[in-house]
């Protein structure tokens, strides 16, 4: 390999031993034989390179079509849908609702679960959402929402996360809200007073505009009761 490049070991050591006394004669053989050792290894790189290039250029098409073939390809999606059509069509409703609650539960987490737990009683929960102001005054863009009592009443293991698991179980469509319960005015007193909501009405207000706050109540939907009864063994 280094006869290729003329700065290379054969250039700079050859014709240092050629300078060396050679009573028997021995060095031009022993330049010989460096020359030929050099050129076989860079024959044998050569052809090691070539073999390996060779592998991965044929071994590219074949991944890159394999991976082409499964992303364009409907059959696994049309198999998938065929499969549930066929399921719907041999389920009872008892069946298709236990399939619907292991759904659930496979998107729930154990706080969330505390929440319904906490709920699964038919009582009411406070719950507030902060919005800030524009220049004009008028009503801006939410800075807190879905906050609720009921991140403290269920004694949840991460309770600043509320608003994040009542919005959750509000998508899913196992609680609902409602309008502002008078009876519940001394809950929603604690409520504002909690640090996470004094922070927020703090950045809604715009100078002496202070902060709207709007009040709801949260419960359980009937699909977060037929949930709880159900995992309960209740009718």
């Amino acid at each position: 390999m280094w006869d290729r490049f003329p700065g290379g070991a054969a250039d700079r050591y050859l014709p240092s031993m050629a300078s060396l006394p050679d009573p028997f004669g021995l060095l031009p053989r022993a330049g010989q034989t460096v020359r030929t050792g050099l050129k076989v290894a860079g024959w044998a790189e050569r052809q090691v390179m070539g073999a390996l290039r060779t592998r991965l250029d044929a071994a590219a098409p074949k991944a890159l079509s394999a991976a082409t073939a499964v992303a364009s390809s409907p059959a696994s999606v049309q198999h998938k849908m065929s499969s549930l059509l066929d399921s719907a069509l041999s389920q009872s409703s008892a069946s298709s609702r236990q399939m619907l609650f292991h759904k659930i539960l496979d998107q729930i987490v154990p706080d969330e679960a505390r929440i319904i737990g906490a709920l699964s009683d038919g009582s009411t929960s406070p719950l507030l959402h902060v919005y800030g102001r524009t220049r004009a005054g008028l009503v801006g863009e939410v800075v807190l929402e879905n906050f609720s009592l009921i991140g403290k009443t269920a004694n949840l293991g991460l309770p600043q996360l509320t608003p994040t698991y009542v919005s959750h179980l509000l998508s899913m469509g196992l609680l609902e809200t409602g309008p502002e319960d008078p009876a519940l005015k001394d809950e929603y007193e604690i409520l504002a007073a909690d640090i996470t909501v004094l922070k927020a009405i703090k950045q809604a207000a715009r100078g002496p505009i202070p902060a709207r706050i709007d009040r709801y109540t949260l419960r359980l939907s009937g699909l977060g009761l037929e949930l709880w009864h159900a995992t309960m063994g209740q009718d």
